[in-house]
């Protein structure tokens, strides 16, 4: 069995390839069908909850990986609304 190496993808090293591993994520063609805000949520189950570091630039790795752009360059239109999505992810969680 072949494990993709998602360090060749753009924006991804080794903790996010760790990441994406642990949260079952089997290769790019996976990361395109599932989505950024999917592979996030995995990657959140993976971790138990909400840990400290978890922010939108994780999404923004993810969300360049899939569509071969810089991290930094994704549109803003896109970065806020991962940033939204973080934020509701996270209240959701959060103890009341």
């Amino acid at each position: 069995m072949n494990v993709f190496d998602f360090k060749s993808l753009i924006n991804i090293g080794d903790a996010i390839a760790s990441d994406l591993n642990k949260a079952g994520v089997k290769d790019l063609k996976e990361m395109t069908k599932l989505g950024t805000e999917e592979i996030f949520f995995r990657h959140f189950q993976a971790q138990g909850g909400w840990k400290k570091g978890m922010c939108s630039c994780w999404l923004y790795v993810i969300e360049g990986a899939i569509t071969n752009t810089k991290w930094n360059e994704i549109p803003s239109k896109r970065k806020k609304e991962l940033c939204e999505y973080v934020k509701k992810v996270r209240e959701s969680f959060s103890p009341k």
